[in-house]
């Protein structure tokens, strides 16, 4: 990232970042260090003896599916309507769209979903690399544009690229 433009090549421009969490609203789905309790808090890997650590596996990452299935989709795109009317996006006008997915089994569903909510972006607008690249979590927008803006697919004129956590336009 810099203040001023490339004097080589393209450059991209972060005119704005969003970041969403519901994690006052749900509980944990991803945890580390601590083991999920039935109504859904965790409990410490502090409250555990060294023994329980390794037996339990207390301090790998875990993921609750369960919970994720259900949710993620859904809440992932509870926020675009809003989104796309505050700040004045249209489906029509993203050239590239970023979305974020852990898995492949999700991108049918979120497309369903924008579609369920009014928000259309046809699959030729998206560019993902998870087959190669991999789920990397909340880097996988950090990759995904870096890599676009390699591709030798922007040109030097205004585009958008919809990441799900803004619009970097070119």
């Amino acid at each position: 990232m810099s203040n001023k433009p490339n004097t080589e090549g393209l450059s991209l421009k972060v005119e704005w970042v969003e970041g969403i969490s519901y994690a006052d609203d749900m509980e944990s789905c991803m945890y580390c260090g601590a083991e999920k309790l039935e109504d859904g808090t965790l409990k410490s890997y502090l409250e555990f003896s060294h023994e329980e650590l390794n037996e339990k596996s207390i301090m790998s990452i875990k993921q609750d599916v369960k919970l994720l299935s259900p949710n993620i989709v859904p809440l992932g795109g509870k926020p675009l309507p809003e989104l796309f009317e505050r700040r004045g996006l249209n489906p029509d006008d993203i050239t590239w769209y970023c979305p974020h997915m852990s898995s492949n089994f999700f991108k049918d569903k979120i497309y369903e979903e924008h579609i369920k909510l009014g928000h259309t972006i046809p699959y030729e607008k998206w560019f993902v690399n998870l087959s190669y690249v991999g789920n990397v979590g909340a880097a996988s927008v950090y990759f995904m544009v870096d890599e676009l803006l390699n591709s030798g697919k922007l040109k030097k004129r205004r585009q958008g690229i919809f990441t799900g956590a803004g619009e970097l336009p070119v």
